[in-house]
């Protein structure tokens, strides 16, 4: 084999990284598996043998099915729209899996945020019927399997990949996917997401608690939480999550007992000092917990130091966070001797999200909220689990808050949540959000409270929440695009 020199092997690096980018599902260990590739591009493979690290029966029809040509066509419904002319946000009737399909050819790269509530594995058949359901059917004699476990996880998995990897198309370099799940496919869903997103491009799970008082239904535990797996497109273009910034003027230490030991060095005129003119000697100022050596003496005239200084210790920020700091202008303060350096904040800069959102920290809500939000709009609580508005428009922030406009994707819209969220942050902060919004016309029990009210399928709850919640943004005098353009998908 011919030797290749450093120059070529770079070369292959980039070329792989690019094909990363497009195909992250294709790699296994940081090599290429052809035959996912095969599959990918939509060749047929000779056997249905599927050598990956994270398998499944029905995996290989799974992911074909994403790229299956397109069967049904896209109708407008001006009937069923409001202000259709001026409005740019869509309301989408139909199989999230057929839309997504024609989603590749008008919004591949267009959306930067993703938010979805896919149905949960509770051990019960879905409403939506992939091509592969007669491969499911004949799942335990292909495996000689008599757990029905399997199956049912089996089953989620082919119902969620084809989704998740044309998702993947849609998002901006700079874009997110949110997931809420329960813990029964945690597990599977981070998978799966490793492998269609990459690895490198998880961001995290967010635990949300979900009540204020615990459910029972478990036999060991009072269960409270749910969760939001979050993967970007490409780690390296995304930025912090944030819903808050820092507060004008509060402190910061920058010792923190416990870091590395290491030395400091602040620039001339880089520290302002509270106290008065005076020359402080090189000693040691360790005390209790805290360890601080003054290496150097230090002049200090008109309150700040005349000459640089090391300072050794355990400290929060590195010598390059600490140039950045004083390059900004922000303030290096010193109260006393001995020395306890603080950071002194302006206010107003990003403070990353924490990955728990609690009723007592964040305020976020819970699926009481939701189902109070359902009660005031319609009367009745005509959907169940409906996840609560502020929830979504948390979300939305964390990820939008530096831009004017963006589209926000949800193809399990259900009750219409995302639409109305969207609506209520461009009302809060002036922004110019727009949403995609995709619902199956998934028929309602007739024994249902929803039934009785009227509706026939979900999608009708999702139109009628959408009316409903843009009337009352209306009676506030709330200006905006609160419409949208209503398709659905027709024979041809």
């Amino acid at each position: 084999m011919q030797k290749m020199d450093g120059r070529k092997l770079n070369e292959i690096d980039e070329k792989l990284e690019k094909l990363k980018a497009i195909f992250p599902e294709i790699f296994t260990k940081s090599k290429v598996d052809l035959e996912k590739l095969k599959l990918s591009l939509g060749e047929l493979l000779v056997d249905n043998l599927e050598q990956y690290e994270f398998s499944w029966y029905g995996k290989t029809e799974a992911i074909r099915s994403a790229y299956d040509p397109l069967t049904l066509r896209v109708s407008s419904n001006r009937l069923k729209s409001v202000d259709w002319d001026t409005t740019e946000n869509i309301y989408i009737e139909g199989d999230n899996l057929e839309v997504l399909r024609h989603m590749q050819q008008s919004h591949q790269e267009k959306v930067k945020m993703i938010y979805i509530d896919p149905p949960y594995n509770t051990g019960m058949d879905f409403i939506y019927k992939d091509n592969f359901s007669e491969a499911l059917r004949n799942h335990r004699s292909f495996t000689n399997s008599t757990h029905s476990s399997g199956r049912f996880h089996t089953n989620w998995l082919n119902f969620m990949y084809p989704r998740l990897l044309l998702a993947r198309n849609l998002l901006t370099e700079d874009g997110m996917i949110f997931i809420s799940i329960s813990d029964k496919e945690l597990y599977n869903l981070k998978k799966i997401c490793d492998e269609i997103f990459g690895e490198e491009n998880f961001v995290s799970t967010f635990i949300w608690e979900k009540k204020k008082k615990p459910s029972f239904l478990d036999r060991n535990v009072g269960c409270v939480t749910e969760y939001i797996v979050a993967f970007s497109k490409n780690n390296k273009r995304s930025h912090a999550l944030s819903i808050e910034k820092t507060e004008e003027g509060k402190k910061y230490p920058l010792n923190n007992a416990g870091n590395t030991l290491r030395t400091l060095t602040f620039p001339k005129g880089a520290v302002r000092f509270r106290f008065g003119d005076k020359v402080v000697k090189a000693q040691n100022m360790s005390g209790g917990k805290i360890i601080t050596k003054l290496l150097d003496d230090v002049i200090i005239e008109n309150g700040v130091n005349q000459n640089s200084f090391r300072l050794k210790g355990e400290w929060r920020y590195s010598q390059e966070k600490l140039n950045e700091i004083i390059r900004n202008g922000e303030e290096i303060v010193i109260s006393k001797v001995p020395f306890r350096p603080n950071h002194v904040k302006r206010g107003g800069e990003v403070k990353k999200i924490k990955n728990l959102f609690t009723i007592n920290g964040y305020g976020f809500p819970t699926y009481e909220d939701a189902d109070k939000e359902i009660i005031d709009l319609f009367g009745k609580k005509v959907f169940d689990y409906s996840k609560p508005e502020k929830l979504i428009r948390h979300l939305i922030q964390s990820l939008l808050y530096n831009d004017e406009k963006a589209i926000v994707l949800d193809f399990f819209s259900g009750s219409g949540t995302t639409g109305e969220a969207v609506w209520r942050y461009n009302r809060e902060f002036g922004t110019k959000h727009q949403f995609i919004l995709v619902q199956h016309a998934e028929i309602i029990d007739k024994k249902s409270i929803a039934y009785k009210a009227g509706f026939r399928t979900i999608s009708e709850i999702g139109r009628e929440r959408l009316i409903k919640s843009r009337k009352k943004l209306l009676d506030e005098r709330r200006v905006g695009d609160l419409g949208f353009k209503f398709f659905e998908l027709m024979d041809d």
